[in-house]
């Protein structure tokens, strides 16, 4: 049995089509870091985070469980005792009100996705 499409335009909303998108809404600024909400939605809100090489954004926690996703550039996560060195493409994924720190070890750029808890 063949699946049906059932769902509309309203169902879904474009992100971004490539890694070219993000750069575009976001710059990376000098000695900086800079967030940008790039989805704000009922079940989950996505924010942007551009980093300048050696940027730390220091310990903080999200009232929600988040999904961290590296989508340039190389970071250090912080959570707990841990630290993981995270690369294009690395994600990780933390439980809401859990300390947590980012440090760019480059030029990078991140998605953090709080997920409705």
């Amino acid at each position: 049995m063949e699946p049906k499409d059932t769902g509309t335009s309203a169902d879904a909303q474009l992100i971004a089509n490539s890694l070219a998108d993000y750069g575009q809404g976001n710059p990376i600024k000098s000695g900086k870091y800079a967030a940008k909400r790039i989805f704000s939605g009922e079940k989950a809100q996505i924010t942007e985070i551009a980093f300048d090489a050696g940027v730390e954004l220091a310990d903080h926690m999200a009232r929600t469980p988040i999904l961290v996703n590296v989508i340039e550039g190389e970071v250090d996560f912080r959570v707990g005792g841990d630290t993981h060195r995270l690369s294009t493409g690395g994600s990780v994924f933390v439980e809401a009100n859990v300390m947590h720190a980012v440090l760019a070890r480059q030029r990078a750029r991140i998605t953090v996705t709080f997920l409705s808890s």
